[in-house]
């Protein structure tokens, strides 16, 4: 089962969502506190984000912001 911190209900035809400002790109794991960038997100199978997250939601936007720009 996928956790809640890395699904989206923005996207639902599975496309990427381009969206600079989503309010769902980035959610927190609320046991571990680090931030994740969620399904159908520019960033999402980054290695950090496949790892532990990141400290900030902030990191993990610029991040996102990063692959959108591409």
């Amino acid at each position: 089962m996928i956790p809640a911190y890395l699904t989206s209900g923005c996207i639902e035809n599975r496309d990427l969502c381009q969206c600079a400002n989503c309010r769902d790109a980035v959610k927190q794991n609320e046991d571990t506190k680090r931030f994740y960038i969620t399904m159908g997100h520019a960033g999402f199978n980054t290695k950090t984000n496949n790892a532990d997250g990141y400290p900030s939601e902030r990191s993990a936007r610029l991040v996102m912001a990063r692959y959108l720009a591409r």
